[in-house]
């Protein structure tokens, strides 16, 4: 507080909430994992599991608890190591694209694959929309661990990085809208996959 004094009130008052946020996330820390608890053992949470909830800073301890729950609940599902190899297979992918959010084109999307996950992804959406109002993440992972197969058959039959540039960036266009509804929830790209 020290340090902010010369600072006007609304940016003291941003870095005390900011402060007191990041001394909550610490405490769950040491709730849930230091030494780990019945509780966080009983639902098998560790810590990329914690660490992947966190990535998304939510504020309320109820929220988080019912994300890690969920979260937690995801990865013992069989989908769960494919859609985490995707989703840090997206990662990377997208990590090498230029800058600049584009909306998805459908008619550039050519291959039958592309498609797939395009509608895939599309009702995808419509189902997570109240889910995720209602904080219900065990559902929204739920409906995401239903697109595996359309994310895998993309990744069998599409390339992702096309010599046209319009149909590259279409792609990768579709990818950031899949990887944004999967960081909804949690940052997977965190678990073990």
């Amino acid at each position: 507080a020290k340090a902010l004094r010369g600072y006007p009130a609304a940016i003291r008052g941003q870095a005390d909430a900011e402060g007191i946020v990041d001394f909550m996330l610490e405490r769950l820390r040491r709730y849930y994992l230091d030494p780990a608890p019945a509780a966080a053992s009983d639902h098998g949470i560790d810590a990329e599991m914690f660490d992947a909830v966190l990535a998304l800073r939510p504020a309320a301890p109820m929220d988080f608890h019912r994300r890690l729950l969920a979260v937690a609940g995801f990865s013992r599902r069989p989908e769960a190591a494919a859609l985490i190899a995707a989703r840090k297979r997206i990662a990377n992918i997208l990590r090498q694209a230029p800058p600049g959010a584009v909306a998805v084109n459908a008619r550039l999307l050519r291959e039958p694959a592309e498609r797939r996950l395009a509608e895939a992804l599309r009702s995808a959406r419509r189902t997570c929309a109240p889910l995720l109002a209602a904080g219900d993440y065990d559902a929204v992972l739920s409906a995401l661990a239903g697109l595996r197969e359309a994310v895998d058959t993309f990744f069998d039959e599409v390339l992702v990085m096309s010599d046209e540039a319009r149909v590259k960036k279409n792609r990768l266009a579709l990818l950031k809208s899949l990887a944004d509804l999967f960081m909804t929830v949690a940052d997977i790209t965190r678990l073990r996959g």
